[in-house]
């Protein structure tokens, strides 16, 4: 199957059967703006093997001519088994705006975007982006920092139910000005958010429910079984491995948090938005920080050299 025909067939067909694009080995360049807004879509290597199908953009420039190689404005849309690098913007866009629902990422690799690597965008007009799953995939910086500041992992907005499992993150660190954006990072009015059993290596934030003094944050959801390691001293933003910023209800429940840099706080909750949560029998290196009049509920958790 040849990349560039990948518009016309998931888009031209207007049977509502589910299609499946087979991709050969092989790598693709200049991937550009592949927009998926038909429903029912599974794209796949033949092979399953990430490292042998590569979709690469036109460099991670700002104004290079490839900003998204996945624009996705259709539900039940499947990625699995593929390379996704070098563009603009987004590696793929995932658009809360326009209702999109049971998104999945799978088995992939995404390196190096001026921007957010996975992204969900939104605005406020009463849409969500519900049920996404996104499992067993590698989001890196492979030059161990990014390019700027305004990088992160899995950036996203107006999320409802979505899993986050089993994925490993690498270098999602700023090289000057400010902190990069987390590693993983629900906020924006989203809800019930499950991310479990994750790794996050050499990122300035790990895990991110919410951002600021909002009532429209993120509410409810699940943290756990994640480790977050930070060994990186050159890296000049460090910052929390875990963070609740107007998250409600939330659980940071079994991770190991071990950050080797200047930064205090291991896990923070913030702000008075944040209460009825639960942070227990976590293992951490640093401090579990209370700050802006936050509340929660503190147990078994274990400090470790």
């Amino acid at each position: 199957m040849i990349v560039g025909n990948m518009y016309n067939i998931a888009n031209n067909d207007k049977s509502g059967n589910v299609i499946e694009i087979l991709v050969d080995d092989g790598e693709y360049k200049n991937s550009s703006n592949i927009i998926i807004s038909r429903n029912n879509i599974t794209i796949r290597s033949i092979s399953n093997n990430p490292a042998h199908v590569v979709l690469s953009g036109s460099g991670m420039k700002k104004k290079s001519p490839v900003e998204v190689i996945f624009d996705i404005s259709a539900s039940n849309v499947t990625l699995s088994g593929m390379t996704l690098r070098n563009v603009s913007h987004h590696l793929i866009q995932v658009r809360a705006e326009k209702g999109v629902d049971f998104f999945s990422l799978d088995n992939c690799i995404l390196e190096d975007s001026y921007q957010q690597l996975l992204k969900v965008s939104g605005k406020d007009n009463g849409e969500y982006s519900d049920f996404g799953v996104i499992k067993n995939s590698r989001f890196e910086y492979t030059a161990g920092v990014a390019p700027n500041y305004y990088v992160g992992g899995i950036d996203a907005h107006r999320s409802r139910g979505w899993v986050v499992s089993n994925n490993i993150f690498l270098n999602i660190a700023s090289p000057a000005e400010k902190v990069a954006e987390h590693a993983i990072h629900f906020w924006n009015d989203s809800y019930g958010t499950q991310v479990i059993g994750n790794t996050i290596i050499n990122s300035d934030r790990g895990i991110g429910f919410g951002l600021g003094n909002s009532s429209r944050q993120h509410q409810g959801g699940l943290i756990e079984n994640n480790v977050v390691s930070h060994t990186n001293t050159h890296h000049p933003f460090s910052d929390t491995g875990i963070a609740l910023e107007s998250s409600p209800d939330s659980i940071v429940r079994n991770n190991t948090v071990l950050l080797y840099t200047n930064y205090p706080n291991a896990i923070e909750y913030r702000f008075s938005v944040t209460k009825n949560v639960i942070i227990e029998n976590n293992k951490v290196n640093k401090k579990i920080k209370q700050r802006d009049n936050a509340t929660a509920v503190l147990s078994a958790n274990e400090f470790v050299d």
